[in-house]
């Protein structure tokens, strides 16, 4: 038989932890040496791109479900929409413009990292 329930005692601490998120960017490389003609869908290999130091690079390793990514086409930012990135390629869907020769092509992935202490 269990007893009566005895008086709450005090409260124990209060352990809030710290928490803090560490970015790492990685940013990719590429100008394509003739014009891309995206009225048809144009895959990119991750291959053709070089990394902030010039070497070039396998794939996009910083691609996580802890990260996202920009794309900026000569500087401006590009809408979600209007490409997909995978750790191997660089997809730009079926659209009605031209990636003209030379033109910068830059990738951006922000991966984030938290270090939480308590």
């Amino acid at each position: 038989i269990q007893g009566e329930i005895g008086p709450q005692g005090p409260p124990g601490p209060v352990v809030i932890p710290e928490v803090t998120i560490l970015p790492t960017t990685n940013r990719y490389f590429y100008q394509p040496e003739t014009d891309l003609d995206l009225t048809m869908s144009v895959t990119i290999p991750a291959s053709f791109f070089t990394n902030d130091l010039g070497a070039p690079v396998a794939d996009f390793s910083a691609l996580d479900p802890n990260s996202f990514n920009n794309l900026y086409i000569n500087g401006i930012l590009q809408p979600g929409n209007s490409y997909d990135v995978n750790p191997t390629s660089l997809l730009f869907p079926s659209q009605s413009t031209t990636i003209y020769a030379g033109t910068p092509i830059v990738l951006e992935a922000v991966q984030l990292t938290a270090i939480v202490t308590v």
